[in-house]
């Protein structure tokens, strides 16, 4: 009897030992349904093959994922991993919240080697890798084969270059009277837009790498003036049109930029009798480029993570070739490893394979902070002219100068 209880107890014992040794890693993300379903599925995945560790998701509301996340770091109770925008990496760095990927897991060299340097760039500083990148996305166009036989345009030509791109637009725009019932190309000066518009015309933004700090160029007004000359004077697309998307959608509008990821949005939320296709961005008439703006997210370790090396391999688990397979078929989000965008799978799918082309044209923004400062290129530079009447020049001025004040505040303490 006393040799069974000795047993009972020792076998307790080693129970209990192994709940109390069992690892836990916090994740932390903004929430999208199938993003959420997702990275469930991927963390049951994950402790199926390290029993000895507990995944804890928590996903927020993106309204309110950047509130909570800074005030519980403050706290001292925040998560050990979450996902942060690569542009705030620098920010985070600067503030001493983020610790460096464990080298045994992934090296920022190894990460050079595998990934376009657009999505890696702003995850490198010191030459150490503090993320991995995730929730890729470029600019792509689309554009509504139907309406352009309707047009009289060949639906297996979309154009090559501005001047084709305004053509088409002007040809596929409807009025009646004074009334446009169908917009040839969508513009409300989203902001990766305007910037892939200036960097196509030669702009590069920034002072230096060292120096935070953007610049004023020609082929920054030159891309913004394309765009609202198209508005207020070829009058392709008026503000009274209303959304870009939604026009798409309902088949009122021929042509719109956008990331790859809306193609599950058209075909989930679309008429019933929308088909589109996607293609690259038309190319500079005179420079040839068709640089497509790469917008992303970053995986990141927190400073108060104590598991540094389970938790780089859960990130790198989630956001590997072969998980970067499964975010781009289920939720659109662009893989970064080349190995992915070069599959056979996808590079022949004539939907997708402009998407993945378009990584080959990616630029990383120069915007950074958590606060994108990019979107004053819409906000104060483009709706000015648009719905003000200002001039291009001034109002694409008056926005840089808010963007120095901007960087100079958030990254002159560093």
């Amino acid at each position: 009897m006393r040799k069974r209880v000795l047993i009972l107890f020792i076998a307790s014992l080693l129970l209990i030992t192994s709940v109390i040794a069992k690892t836990t890693i916090v994740h932390w993300m903004h929430h999208s349904p199938s993003r959420a379903m997702i990275i469930m599925e991927m963390a049951s995945e994950f402790m199926k093959e390290n029993p000895d560790v507990e995944i804890k998701v928590q996903t927020i509301p993106y309204s309110e994922y950047k509130t909570k996340l800074l005030a519980a770091l403050a706290a001292g109770s925040g998560p050990d991993v979450a996902q942060i925008p690569a542009t705030a990496m620098e920010e985070f760095f600067g503030y001493g919240l983020v610790q460096p990927i464990t080298a045994s897991v992934a090296t920022a060299e190894e990460m050079r080697e595998k990934c376009i340097d657009a999505a890696i760039d702003k995850l490198i500083i010191d030459g150490q890798l503090y993320g991995f990148p995730t929730d890729v996305q470029t600019i792509v166009l689309f554009y509504n084969p139907y309406l352009f036989e309707q047009a009289g345009l060949d639906p297996d030509s979309p154009p090559q270059t501005w001047t084709e791109l305004l053509e088409y637009a002007k040809k596929l725009t409807v009025w009646e009277g004074n009334k446009m019932i169908q917009s040839g190309l969508g513009i409300e000066g989203y902001e990766p837009v305007i910037e892939s518009f200036m960097r196509q015309a030669g702009a590069t933004f920034l002072v230096s790498d060292e120096e935070m700090k953007v610049v004023y160029e020609d082929a920054q007004l030159e891309g913004l003036k394309f765009l609202t000359d198209a508005v207020l004077e070829h009058k392709v697309y008026v503000p009274e049109f209303g959304s870009r998307w939604t026009g798409f959608r309902q088949i009122k509008e021929a042509m719109v930029f956008g990331h790859g990821a809306m193609v599950g949005s058209f075909q989930v939320g679309g008429h019933p009798d929308l088909v589109f296709r996607t293609a690259l961005p038309p190319a500079h008439p005179e420079t040839g480029n068709r640089s497509s703006v790469l917008t992303s997210w970053a995986l990141v370790l927190m400073s108060d993570c104590r598991t540094p090396e389970i938790a780089s391999e859960w990130l790198a688990f989630i956001s590997s070739p072969e998980a970067q397979k499964l975010w781009f078929k289920d939720t659109g989000e662009l893989p970064s490893y080349y190995s992915v965008i070069n599959d056979p799978e996808f590079s022949d799918d004539p939907l997708l394979s402009p998407i993945l082309d378009s990584l080959n044209y990616a630029v990383p923004t120069f915007s950074a902070g958590w606060g994108n400062p990019a979107a004053l290129l819409r906000e104060t530079a483009y709706n000015n002219v648009i719905n003000k009447g200002a001039d291009p020049e001034e109002a694409l001025k008056k926005a840089l100068d808010e963007i120095n004040q901007y960087l100079e505040e958030t990254f002159g303490i560093f």
